[in-house]
């Protein structure tokens, strides 16, 4: 199935400090199956269908750190945006959990506000 999947990212709330000096500047990183795309840094410290949502804290010294991920099943709506022709899933909060590298998912960490639409590739 191809088409185009658009993605509104809406806030994030709720996340933990993670800077020992200064603000927190987040951003998130998108990816979906071979694709990988990067927010804005936001300047307010406030599977195969899958989408992975990744937030970090923008560093200026250090390496970024790594707020949490979130991980939002499409496949529901993209077999019914290829019925219908568009489908929305509008904007809802969803948890984002700690998680680090080769650890299983740890505690809470905030939330993300995303909404989704799929619309199918007219051949």
């Amino acid at each position: 199935m191809s088409g185009l999947l658009e993605i509104m990212l809406v806030d994030a709330q709720d996340l933990p400090e993670s800077d020992v000096m200064g603000k927190m500047d987040p951003y998130v990183t998108v990816q979906y199956k071979n694709q990988k795309l990067r927010s804005s840094v936001a300047k307010e410290p406030d599977g195969q269908y899958n989408v992975v949502f990744k937030i970090f804290d923008r560093d200026t010294i250090s390496r970024d750190d790594l707020i949490g991920e979130t991980t939002i099943s499409v496949k529901d709506l993209v077999e019914l945006g290829v019925q219908k022709g568009k489908t929305n899933l509008e904007p809802r909060k969803y948890s984002v959990y700690e998680s680090k590298k080769n650890k299983p998912v740890q505690g809470r960490a905030g939330d993300i506000h995303v909404g989704l639409t799929f619309t199918p590739k007219v051949c």
